[in-house]
């Protein structure tokens, strides 16, 4: 299975914007306002679009006609088109006179659309397996998810989803391993159930105190890297995660070591995107992952560096001089 080129045009700060042939492991770059999050949202729209048949509150979601497209093409369609492997998916809204907008989808000729939904691995990837994530930010989820099986784009639910990972002992063994190489330390961590409530609650075990701590206790990274272990690990089979700015609150050498964990992730088929401003990111990249982002008269433009040679400069020094191209500020 290979996503062979994303389509973005007309929505939000995104006129027309094309990323062919995209690593599975990709980070999109680019200063605060250039539109990064905005290539997430569309992804996320394209996807609640196949999963939910209601345009209207599809539409509502987005914040409603006014915000879905570009504010100097009012009257245009929106439309992100993704190309996985010989087929082509689009969701679309439709401009009217009236500014109204009518959510749809629509699928290449080509394919047997029940039969794909109901065998297809392709469409479990992209379509059921496909969560936005970004930790603590519940101003923008669009869907407030509880229960067990998947983050909310907050990760509000994650003593649900992380006591069901858990109980998993293969994954509980590589989680704790990975928890133990990023956070000093640290020893432990549970899921607690009230026998009264049945409230869930996380508590962490630190060798240098005889009392857990619980999840209001911990600092804003070690919440941030267990959201983001559980993100990769809440699922059996492959996922199409897009992370925002997964180093917020990490240590350089956590952030170091979380790019090869996305990286061995997607070799087990994993599509993981995120996109940062993080200096220290940026140089653990090969120019092959780095795709730039910039804004430029109000929209949102991408450069890939598929195949660039670096000359043995760091790529943050490259990206931040602007001698890449996107990322300057001033």
């Amino acid at each position: 299975m290979k996503l062979q080129k994303l389509h973005i045009k007309n929505f939000k700060s995104i006129v027309d914007l094309e990323i062919v042939e995209p690593n599975p492991f990709t980070v999109f770059v680019g200063p605060n306002g250039s539109g990064k999050s905005n290539i997430f949202e569309a992804l996320e729209f394209w996807n609640l679009g196949h999963r939910f048949s209601d345009s209207e509150s599809i539409v509502s979601m987005f914040g409603g006609t006014n915000s879905i497209v570009h504010y100097n093409y009012p009257l245009t369609d929106s439309k992100i088109i993704v190309n996985v492997g010989r087929y082509k998916i689009t969701a679309y809204s439709n401009a009217t006179l009236m500014r109204k907008y009518d959510f749809g989808y629509a699928a290449d000729e080509r394919i047997n659309w029940e039969d794909w939904v109901g065998k297809s691995e392709e469409y479990k990837l992209f379509i059921e397996n496909f969560s936005r994530i970004f930790v603590a930010h519940e101003e923008i989820e669009k869907l407030r998810l509880g229960g067990n099986s998947k983050l909310s784009l907050s990760a509000s639910n994650l003593e649900g989803v992380l006591k069901r990972v858990l109980a998993n002992t293969k994954k509980r063994e590589e989680i704790l391993g990975w928890l133990e190489l990023f956070i000093p330390g640290f020893t432990n961590v549970e899921i607690v159930s009230s026998e009264l409530s049945s409230i869930d609650t996380l508590v962490m075990y630190d060798k240098s105190f005889t009392k857990p701590f619980t999840k209001d206790l911990l600092s804003d990274g070690t919440f941030n890297t267990l959201a983001l272990l559980t993100a990769v690990y809440q699922a059996d089979k492959p996922q199409f995660l897009c992370l925002e700015e997964p180093e917020n609150g990490l240590h350089p050498q956590v952030i170091r070591e979380l790019v090869s964990f996305f990286r061995e992730a997607c070799q087990n088929g994993h599509y993981i995107w995120l996109n940062t401003h993080s200096q220290t990111l940026v140089d653990c990249l090969t120019t092959d992952e780095i795709i730039l982002v910039d804004k430029i008269k109000g929209e949102t433009q991408v450069k890939q560096l598929k195949g660039r040679s670096l000359s043995n400069i760091p790529a943050s020094e490259l990206w931040l001089s602007g001698a890449l191209g996107g990322g300057v500020t001033w």
